[in-house]
């Protein structure tokens, strides 16, 4: 998804969404840093068994851990979301089980930001959005952090609505 694209309204709501999760973590500039952080850590660290991993900046906590197929399986969703507009147009028989199992097994998932320079700051999002009925999407949250190039997040972060 590209952020200059979209509508004012929409461009201005996740902006306020976004400037609030960074406030809560000191900072736009520690927002970026704890984003790139997430992306430097190796293996990625939505798979830690225990659903948790840090930054230096915050304690990230999934509801669920999630398993290596599942996320591989997630990021091919995104992909297909992206160029298609649904994660499910255009898979195969055998893709399609696929995607459904692992929109079940995110669907509950949570992801909670605890900062850790403040007690009780924290910020939460699902990784799936399913508030349209028969239209899953992958939050703009989920992808702006954990996929998207890092230019899209500060595009988000530094918007100046007209």
């Amino acid at each position: 998804m590209d952020f200059n694209k979209l509508d004012k309204e929409s461009k201005k709501n996740l902006h306020e969404q976004f400037a609030q999760y960074s406030e809560i973590l000191g900072g736009s500039n520690f927002f970026l840093t704890m984003v790139e952080e997430i992306r430097d850590q190796k293996p990625n660290p939505l798979l830690n068994q225990s659903g948790a991993f840090h930054t230096s900046k915050a304690r990230v906590v999934l509801s669920k851990s999630i398993y290596k197929d599942t996320l591989t399986a997630l990021f091919e969703a995104i992909r297909r979301e992206e160029k298609n507009g649904d994660m499910l147009d255009g898979v195969t028989p055998k893709e399609y089980k696929a995607a459904m199992n692992m929109i079940r097994t995110l669907k509950p998932v949570q992801i909670t930001f605890e900062a850790k320079s403040e007690e009780g700051k924290t910020f939460t999002f699902n990784i799936l959005d399913t508030s349209v009925e028969k239209k899953t999407r992958v939050t703009f949250a989920f992808k702006t952090i954990f996929f998207y190039h890092l230019d899209e997040l500060k595009k988000v972060l530094f918007y100046k609505g007209n």
